[in-house]
């Protein structure tokens, strides 16, 4: 969502093939392709239609639906609606619809243990984007604790209670003061929020990437699946596994990769377990895939990532949902969700 949390955009590559052919009494529809900065990355919307002005208005919504996502979770912008909260978190205040929604989905998706949007001066002090460090276990402490205080009086507010410790760092304007940072889900939203502007305008057919994350709308004209490609964690550009499926769908992948520094040999990477503050270990890289959101694909790549391996595809068979992953050691393990889905993952290798 943001340059200074920015993944990769490499993290997932897309191939979305060209339709080939239409019928014999009608234009084929064409492919309009465009790619702007958005999310602290690169976004592409790729949609297909028979009137090419229609068609690329209907990417323009798209990309204005992406744009008031960040407007309202952008947590690094001074502007936005969610750093107006952050800059009064112990005030009871209403949340923008967005973060309702982001909130919302974890608590169905029942991944709150493994996944937290209040963890803002947690990330700030590893400075991943700025001044790379390794925090004291003290200010980590506090941070952590200091997160662990966000409640919900109702629905759409919500509120971090003080802990019972005077310590100016915990001041609002503080470094350890607690806040929101939605950079794990504000994505997927945006490009769910991309995905209804194209289905409102006509648009049938369309793929919106933004790096780590992919969603599909309908089935390309020529009838063949949509590919999306999941880069190995440890080779740049290389291509170790691809997703296919058909309609509406959506991928997600988090890794140790995307966003790293390293320090006597640990790595210190951006996918915290809200529980310590730390960054999780035990895999190198985390794709999920399925008929999901956009929002929820977003949400669960982290969780998953951050519970490992066993708790992983644990979820993963319950849920349905398809999962790709590569272990510490390089290992992979994988578990295709349910048949009806028609949502694979498979070996770049795999004929």
């Amino acid at each position: 969502m943001r340059s200074r949390n920015a993944r990769r955009a490499l993290a997932v590559l897309v191939t979305a093939l060209v339709a080939a052919s239409g019928a014999a009494c009608a234009p084929a529809p064409s492919s309009v392709r465009e790619t702007r900065p958005a999310l602290g990355t690169i976004v592409t919307v790729e949609a297909y239609g028979a009137d090419e002005r229609a068609t690329r208005d209907a990417i323009d919504a798209a990309f204005g639906a992406i744009a008031e996502v960040e407007h309202a979770l952008d947590a690094y912008s001074a502007t936005s609606t969610i750093a107006s909260f952050n800059a009064r978190p112990y005030a009871v205040q209403e949340l923008p619809d967005e973060a309702v929604e982001v909130l919302d989905e974890v608590e169905r998706l029942g991944v709150g243990d493994a996944f937290s949007p209040t963890l803002l001066s947690v990330v700030r002090l590893y400075g991943f984007d700025s001044t790379p460090a390794v925090p004291s276990p003290d200010d980590l402490a506090l941070a952590v604790a200091a997160a662990q205080r966000f409640s919900r009086p109702t629905s759409a507010t919500a509120t971090f209670g003080r802990l019972p410790v005077a310590d100016p760092r915990l001041d609002p304007d503080g470094p350890l003061a607690p806040g929101f940072d939605f950079g794990g889900a504000a994505k997927g939203l945006a490009l769910d929020r991309a995905r209804d502007a194209l289905r409102a305008r006509g648009v049938r057919a369309a793929i919106v990437t933004a790096g780590s994350t992919t969603v599909t709308l309908g089935t390309k004209p020529d009838g063949t699946p949509w590919r999306i490609g999941v880069e190995h964690p440890r080779a740049t550009g290389e291509v170790m596994a691809v997703a296919e499926w058909a309609g509406d769908g959506a991928l997600s992948t988090s890794g140790d990769y995307q966003q790293f520094f390293e320090r006597d040999g640990m790595r210190y990477h951006h996918v915290l377990d809200p529980r310590t503050g730390q960054p999780a270990h035990g895999l190198q890289s985390l794709t999920v895939a399925g008929r999901l959101s956009g929002l929820a694909s977003d949400i669960l790549s982290t969780a998953l990532f951050v519970r490992g391996a066993r708790g992983a595809l644990a979820y993963a068979r319950e849920r349905s949902v398809s999962v790709w992953l590569i272990d510490a050691s390089g290992r992979v393990a994988t578990h295709d969700g349910a048949a009806s889905s028609g949502v694979t993952i498979r070996s770049a290798d795999t004929p």
